[in-house]
């Protein structure tokens, strides 16, 4: 006997293995960017000019920059 008669079937289609990957780190990007859009929602701000997102810590190192850059 050979040895490729010893062995195992296994699927011969790399493709289904690279698109499975591919899916799962899709749904995980997804996940990811629905869970930051619930966390930052509470910092999210309307105002005449349009959306503006304003976080704590980021206001903080503006103005150790001195300011918001224009």
């Amino acid at each position: 006997m050979s040895s490729k008669e010893k062995r195992v079937y296994r699927s011969h289609r790399p493709w289904k293995t690279a698109l499975t990957i591919f899916l799962i780190v899709i749904a995980l990007l997804i996940i990811l960017a629905i869970t930051v859009f619930f966390w930052f929602r509470k910092y999210i701000v309307y105002t005449d000019q349009g959306i503006v997102l304003q976080v704590p810590w980021l206001e903080e190192a503006w103005e150790a920059d001195g300011g918001m850059p224009e």
